[in-house]
């Protein structure tokens, strides 16, 4: 089963938790177990696990601020977003997450997170679930 989540994003830099929109989509394909493929169609975003709550959103929004230093870019197409190009190819475009038991297999704290890096826009997420 294939779908596309849209999502519209509100900020210029901002995560979004995908984890009860793409568990939706297991309960209503009626996945067991198998595999989630994640795949973000923007090169401008990204995809990964991590905790929501508690500030912990904007200190992973920070901590890639912090590694990707602010140079001279020379993206010819907008210089200004050029940064944001750069942390989503750190980041990366995509998860693939096991499905047991009809659940994503995340840890206690684990959510599926869009991350947001040159918003506010509207955002696609491929997913792509493979029943075993």
């Amino acid at each position: 089963m294939a779908d596309v989540l849209r999502v519209s994003t509100e900020r210029l830099k901002e995560v979004v938790d995908l984890t009860e929109r793409i568990q939706s989509l297991i309960r209503r394909a009626k996945i067991r177990h198998g595999l989630c493929a994640l795949f973000i169609t923007h090169t401008t975003a990204a995809l990964t696990t991590g905790e929501i709550g508690e500030g912990t959103e904007q200190d992973l929004l920070d901590v890639v601020e912090q590694i990707i230093p602010s140079i001279g870019f020379r993206h010819a197409h907008d210089p200004s977003h050029a940064w944001s190009h750069m942390a989503a190819s750190i980041l990366g475009p995509s998860l693939t997450v096991p499905v047991t038991d009809g659940q994503l297999a995340l840890g206690t704290w684990q959510s599926v997170l869009l991350v947001e890096l040159d918003g506010p826009r509207e955002r696609a997420v491929h997913v792509t679930l493979l029943p075993t």
